[in-house]
């Protein structure tokens, strides 16, 4: 027992020598543990109140645009976008603004907006469709080479086809046949084999028909 006993008491005295070693350290690295804890959670509670916040003034957005109350989506927008413009949210009001101002026919606002999404949206689909909504606006006004600007580098898989054709689209009006001929290809071989991409890939394949096929 007393063999025991001196056994435990050396053990105790290592912990005790271990601990004046080292105790200051571990303390200080737990108490900065729960602090970068706190603060996680108390930025993530934060997070969470401003996405809601965001989330209902998008639904502001949706519901004056679905009410015909252009005054208020676009004051609902521009607000959004002010205080949110890191949000997902602020990025979907901004697109929806922008299709207002285009039924409207005010194409100087819409492509605000939608640059507006270009440049800020962290989401790449959605900034990839507003480029191809911008694109779209661009060869409307026959602002050609900014067109192609919006269509140029890499694109989600989902629009690739969309993209490939209004290039075809832009090329046409430029007088570049062959070019465009290329970018309808491109197009047809992008567009995925579902029910609307059939509707798609005969639109496309009749406008390649008119150039003259390959």
């Amino acid at each position: 027992m007393a063999a025991y006993d001196l056994e435990e008491q050396e053990q105790l005295s290592a912990m005790k020598a271990w601990w004046e070693k080292y105790g200051n350290a571990i303390t200080t690295g737990a108490i900065v543990i729960a602090v970068a804890l706190m603060a996680w959670i108390g930025w993530s509670t934060y997070q969470r109140k401003q996405n809601d916040k965001a989330t209902a003034m998008y639904a502001e957005v949706f519901l004056a645009a679905q009410a015909g109350d252009t005054a208020k989506l676009q004051q609902t927008a521009n607000q959004l976008t002010t205080d949110y413009p890191s949000h997902l949210q602020a990025s979907l009001g901004a697109l929806l603004a922008a299709k207002v101002d285009i039924d409207k026919k005010d194409t100087k606002s819409a492509r605000v907006k939608l640059a507006w999404v270009i440049e800020h949206s962290k989401e790449v689909l959605i900034k990839d469709l507003a480029r191809l909504r911008l694109a779209t606006l661009l060869l409307d006004d026959k602002a050609y080479d900014e067109a192609l600007k919006q269509l140029e580098g890499g694109v989600t898989q989902e629009l690739a086809p969309r993209f490939a054709e209004l290039r075809g689209d832009v090329l046409v009006e430029q007088g570049k046949i062959d070019k465009a001929k290329e970018a309808y290809k491109q197009a047809l071989e992008k567009i995925p084999s579902t029910q609307e991409g059939t509707g798609l890939k005969n639109i496309v394949q009749s406008k390649l028909d008119e150039l003259g096929g390959s």
